[in-house]
């Protein structure tokens, strides 16, 4: 008996993102492979949508083989996908298939509900093995569901628990009974290896063994907006330090961040010229944040922007990097979307600090920014242009401000920070970011999201150990990125400890020479 296992997908309301590629891709490998039974384990939508989870039934149609659905938890955070899942018939919770008794409980709530328990204790009662179709693994489920279903699994033969959820791999054997967890095919969280499918195989003695069916997303990275390697970094420290730090390097690319603003200005110049002496520098000066203060109705920071500005212009750049102003959603529009004072004092700011360096066709670059774990998406909690209408909407408005035809203003897309992003890192997936600002794009910003070691909070600028790490894995972006839906601008690795960025920028290094070898 052979079983194919789709789960943890993730689709959006867009047909245009990674994900559905990598549906059409998994319907379209199911096919080829011909199994007995398609299991789809849960989170097939990323927010819970109607319109997600109608995309992928619609694609699902397409399979030769019968299939199954059960539920995950991102089906739960709003209620427009259960009711069209539930409606379909491939939601039925009990299936025989040969000698085997499919049961399908739902785990989507973290706990197994006692509707499924006396669903589980009834069709178990009968003689012959069983598999246990499910999202959540076992050691996920709150502690009274685990309890349950360890004493089950101790009283009848469940030859299989097959999961997902998790994002990783892993096979253990629990009373005899094998729990597979599979790492699925999302594009921008699957770890440890390309996102895929499973193919599940069970063999005469009852057990079972799985083999990755991985997702052969695009890898055609060349030619890049530069004439080098895109691959560069940014370092926040001393502007001379980076420079230095650069020279004893082969990369083109480098974005300066002054941290402290007694930087040595003639120093950095004439360690500047030495580097360009020696190759083609891409240059990117990231800029101080501006913000708003709420007692003087005032923009803060301007004067230290407009020294930096004139700074980086003396060193001639060819970018200067910007947060959007930060400041709260709900002080720059009303909640019908008009515009207020706030939104208007910003936009002279930047009209008065960067017209002179757009007119000497220096790029700007516009940075998106980050909500702090658990913000909720209203307007009133989180910060301004976290929200990807809100963040074009800014770019927009500075681009006529400025004159758009007189050089490219843009979005400097921190991929981490659209992960990171409090409850929007839920409701706008990257592969949502990636389709709707990607045209837009005119730098990145590169690293990984993962729990501090010490408190647990997700924290920005680490490494990247793989393309396939925990929390972003870059397939998605890989992806993307081959199919030009991203523009191929340049690639700065933004990690805050050396080692660490040292090494992410080797591996970005080894991805871009292997295409450039193939």
């Amino acid at each position: 008996m052979r079983l194919i296992q789709i789960t943890d997908l993730h689709l959006s309301d867009r047909t245009d993102t990674a994900a559905a590629d990598a549906l059409e891709w998994a319907i379209g490998a199911a096919n080829r492979l011909a199994p007995d039974l398609v299991a789809v384990t849960g989170d097939i939508t990323t927010y819970g949508t109607q319109d997600a989870a109608r995309h992928f039934l619609e694609a699902a149609a397409n399979l030769n083989a019968p299939w199954l659905l059960t539920p995950g938890n991102a089906e739960l955070r709003t209620p427009g996908a259960m009711p069209v899942l539930s409606s379909c018939p491939a939601s039925c919770r009990s299936l025989r298939l040969g000698e085997v008794q499919f049961l399908l409980p739902d785990t989507s709530s973290g706990k197994m509900l006692q509707s499924d328990r006396h669903l589980l204790e009834h069709e178990l009662s009968a003689a012959g093995p069983a598999a246990i179709l499910t999202h959540y693994p076992m050691d996920v489920l709150d502690a009274d569901s685990r309890a349950w279903i360890e004493a089950l699994l101790a009283e009848h033969p469940v030859e299989l628990y097959l999961a997902g959820h998790r994002h990783f791999d892993r096979t253990r054997s629990i009373h005899g009974c094998q729990e597979i967890m599979t790492r699925g095919l999302d594009p921008d969280k699957a770890f440890g290896g390309p996102p895929g499918i499973h193919l599940l195989q069970r063999h005469d003695d009852g057990t079972w063994t799985a083999e990755a069916i991985p997702w052969p997303h695009a890898h055609n990275l060349l030619p890049a907006e530069t004439e080098h390697s895109p691959v560069g970094w940014s370092i926040h420290g001393d502007p001379l330090e980076a420079m230095q730090q650069t020279q004893r390097t082969d990369l083109n690319v480098l974005e300066l961040r002054p941290r402290e603003p007694t930087y040595n200005l003639a120093a950095t110049a004439d360690e500047l010229a030495s580097l360009r002496r020696d190759r083609a520098i891409y240059l990117s000066w990231h800029l101080p944040n501006l913000t708003w203060n709420e007692t003087s109705a005032a923009v803060e920071g301007e004067q230290i922007v407009a020294r930096q500005v004139d700074d980086a212009r003396a060193c001639g750049v060819d970018a200067l990097t910007v947060h959007v102003p930060r400041i709260g959603a709900a002080r720059m529009s009303d909640a019908q979307g008009a515009r207020t004072d706030a939104w208007e004092t910003f936009l002279a700011c930047y009209d008065k600090l960067f017209r002179a360096a757009a007119a000497d066709g220096i790029r700007l670059s516009i940075e998106n920014i980050h909500n702090v774990p658990g913000t909720p998406e209203d307007r009133t909690s989180r910060e301004f242009a976290t929200e990807i209408g809100e963040y074009l909407d800014w770019i927009a408005a500075v681009t006529d401000r400025i004159g758009g035809d007189i050089t490219r203003i843009g979005a400097h897309f921190d991929v981490g920070h659209a992960r990171n992003n409090g409850a929007l890192g839920n409701r706008q997936p990257l592969g949502d970011w990636y389709a709707r600002i990607g045209a837009n794009i005119t730098g990145y910003h590169i690293h990984q999201v993962r729990p501090h070691e010490e408190t647990g909070k997700l924290t920005n600028h680490r490494d990247i150990p793989s393309v396939y790490s925990r929390t972003i894995s870059y397939a998605g972006f890989l992806h993307a990125w081959s199919k030009s839906q991203l523009n191929r601008a340049p690639l700065f690795i933004e990690v805050r400890d050396t080692e660490e960025r040292q090494r992410t920028v080797n591996l970005f290094q080894e991805l871009f020479a292997k295409d450039e070898t193939s």
